[in-house]
């Protein structure tokens, strides 16, 4: 009987971790092992580039489970090779074996996913995982972190996430699951606003064409900031809503403003509820993955109710509704090009 290593137990966490199955315990072993050295770092590191790089947008958009499981086999065969080239250090059979059968598992569960794929890039400092226009993405990060992003939205995360710190780096839209863990503190960051927490459920938008950054607390504690005003802390409780003004500034704190309808995009509704026309037309480029001219000002004055989803209704189904209105007219002039007057 073979004797098992140190080196088959820390793959044999590592592998935990990934799959989203290792406990607080192993996860304080493994910090502990990855910190004592720069070698312990490097192959931590290691393994997981093995691990995200079996899956890209290309194999993604054209998924085969036989290939995909095939493919990962194969990349971890390269690395093993590549080690005892450099040093005679047998790759674990228990690590491809097992690591082989967990990556096809996820890659299985998260291209199944019919409403949206992600596009997901590694390289040594960042793990960054987009939702395309038109779509939309659910993941789960290795701490266990329920994450949704919207269309057109990131997040970015070092390698390092869940054993070094829980940070996230995001542009656009995301709601968030937080698993709870008070020793690593978890952290949402945008171009203006932090977000901090231990274990709750909120929603964060902040695009870079909107004029607001908007953070909806449902359930928990959570406490922000303005980026560039660190000093100032603010803090919400469930059904909060904060709502930061890019030109001025100004953070002004709503309470009983945030509800189910605040992440009612993370099942395919998309809810009219008065905004300014000019924030329908951005929801409506990013869910439909289109270009809409708006060739009457006036029409930025009008406010639009009503309530869709989108698996059901196309572009064109909404923007009849609009039309049935009387306020505006739409032509379509190519498949990804809507003038509105």
């Amino acid at each position: 009987m073979m004797e098992y290593t140190v080196q088959q137990h820390m793959n044999d966490l590592i592998i935990q971790l990934l799959g989203n199955e290792l406990d607080e315990k192993g996860k304080e072993e493994l910090c502990q092992w990855v910190n004592a050295s720069e070698e312990n770092k490097k192959y931590f590191m290691n393994r997981q580039e093995i691990w995200f790089s079996s899956v890209d947008a290309e194999e993604l958009s054209k998924y085969d489970g036989k290939k995909a499981y095939q493919l990962f086999l194969d990349r971890v065969e390269d690395a093993r090779r590549e080690e005892e080239d450099e040093d005679r250090h047998v790759f674990p059979s228990r690590w491809l074996a097992y690591a082989a059968v967990l990556a096809a598992f996820c890659i299985i569960s998260y291209v199944s996913y019919h409403h949206g794929q992600a596009t997901i890039k590694s390289d040594f400092a960042d793990i960054v995982i987009e939702a395309p226009q038109g779509s939309r993405t659910k993941l789960n990060l290795p701490d266990g972190t329920v994450v949704w992003l919207n269309a057109g939205s990131k997040i970015a995360y070092s390698q390092g996430f869940g054993l070094t710190d829980r940070q996230v780096m995001l542009t656009g839209e995301g709601y968030f699951e937080v698993k709870k863990n008070e020793k690593l503190p978890f952290s949402v960051k945008s171009e203006n606003l932090q977000v901090h927490d231990i274990g709750t459920v909120f929603n964060f938008c902040d695009y870079p064409n909107d004029a607001e950054a908007v953070v909806s607390l449902l359930e928990g504690k959570v406490s922000l900031n303005d980026v560039k005003h660190q000093e100032k802390v603010f803090y919400l409780n469930p059904h909060d809503q904060a709502v930061f003004n890019k030109s001025t500034g100004n953070m002004v704190i709503n309470t009983s403003a945030a509800n189910q309808e605040a992440v009612s995009w993370t099942s395919g509704k998309l809810i009219l509820n008065g905004q300014p026309f000019s924030e329908i037309v951005k929801v409506l480029e990013r869910s439909y993955n289109v270009k809409i001219i708006v060739k009457n000002p006036d029409l930025n004055h009008n406010h639009f109710y009503g309530d869709f989803l989108r698996q059901e209704e196309n572009l064109t189904d909404i923007l009849n509704d609009l039309s049935a209105t009387g306020k505006l007219h739409y032509k379509i002039k190519d498949k990804k090009t809507i003038i509105l007057y």
